[in-house]
C-alpha cells in the first residue's frame, strides 16, 4: 500500500509539473528603443537592476539619456547591440524577449520556453524579460536584429535604418538574404532566425515556464531578478 501511495503522490508531482507549462506564441523585435525595463521604476519586485541601455555607438547610455523611441536629438538611450540571441548549441538558444504587458510583473524574469510548432519544433530557447507593454502575458517577443521595429523606431536614429525598419514594419526581414540590408554588427542576429530556429518565428506555438537566469543573461542585462 506504501509502495502505491508513493507511486500516486510520484504521478501527481509529474502531472503538476506538466500542467505548469502555459501555451504561448512568439514573435520578434527590434525596434532600437531603450527597453522598458530600463527604469528602476519598471523592475519585478526583488530584481536589481535596471536593463543596461546603450547610446547610438553601443556604448553605456548616460544616466540622463532620454528613450530614443519618445525623443530626438541631445541625448539619446537605444537598446544594446548584445541583445541578440545567442546560440548555445542545436536545440537550445539564450536571449532576450519582451513578455507581457506590465513591466513591473516579468521585468528581469526569465522563461524557457519550447516551440511546439514551425521550424523550430522541439528546440528551446531560454530568454530574459526586457520589454514589456502591448504585448501579451502568454507571448514572448524575441529581440531578434531585422526582427521589425513595430509600433515604434529608433533603429532610422541609432542606423539609419529605412522609417519603416528594415522589412515589415511587423515581422521585419522575408529571408536569411535579407539580413545583409542590416549593419554589420547586428547580421549574425538576424541570421539566427533563418539558420538556427529555420523560419520566420512569428506566430510558432510555445509552451513555456518561469526560470532561473544563466548567468550569460543577466551578466548582458546588467539585471537580476528574485530567484524562484
Amino acid at each position: 500500500m506504501q509502495v502505491l501511495v508513493f507511486a500516486f503522490f510520484t504521478l501527481s508531482a509529474v502531472l503538476g509539473l506538466v500542467q505548469a507549462q502555459t501555451a504561448g506564441t512568439t514573435t520578434t523585435t527590434w525596434d532600437c528603443c531603450e527597453p522598458a525595463c530600463g527604469y528602476t521604476s519598471n523592475l519585478s519586485p526583488g530584481a536589481t537592476g535596471p536593463v543596461k541601455s546603450c547610446n547610438q555607438n553601443n556604448g553605456a547610455a548616460s544616466s540622463g539619456a532620454q528613450n530614443a523611441c519618445f525623443s530626438s536629438g541631445g541625448d539619446l538611450a537605444f537598446s544594446c547591440s548584445t541583445y541578440q540571441p545567442i546560440i548555445v548549441n542545436g536545440t537550445l538558444s539564450y536571449g532576450f524577449a519582451g513578455h507581457g504587458n506590465t513591466a513591473t510583473a516579468s521585468c528581469c524574469k526569465c522563461y524557457k520556453f519550447t516551440w511546439t510548432s514551425g521550424a523550430a519544433s522541439g528546440k528551446s530557447m531560454i530568454v530574459q524579460a526586457i520589454n514589456a507593454g502591448g504585448i501579451t502575458d502568454n507571448d514572448f517577443d524575441i529581440y531578434t536584429p531585422g526582427g521589425g521595429v513595430g509600433d515604434y523606431n529608433a533603429c532610422t536614429a541609432q542606423y539609419g535604418a529605412p522609417s519603416g525598419g528594415w522589412g515589415r514594419q511587423y515581422g521585419g526581414v522575408s529571408s536569411d538574404a535579407e539580413c545583409s540590408q542590416l549593419p554589420s554588427n547586428l547580421q549574425a542576429g538576424c541570421h539566427w532566425r533563418w539558420q538556427w530556429a529555420g523560419g520566420d518565428v512569428n506566430t510558432w506555438q510555445i509552451t513555456y515556464n518561469q526560470v532561473n537566469c544563466p548567468s550569460q543573461l543577466t551578466s548582458i542585462s546588467g539585471c537580476t531578478p528574485a530567484g524562484i
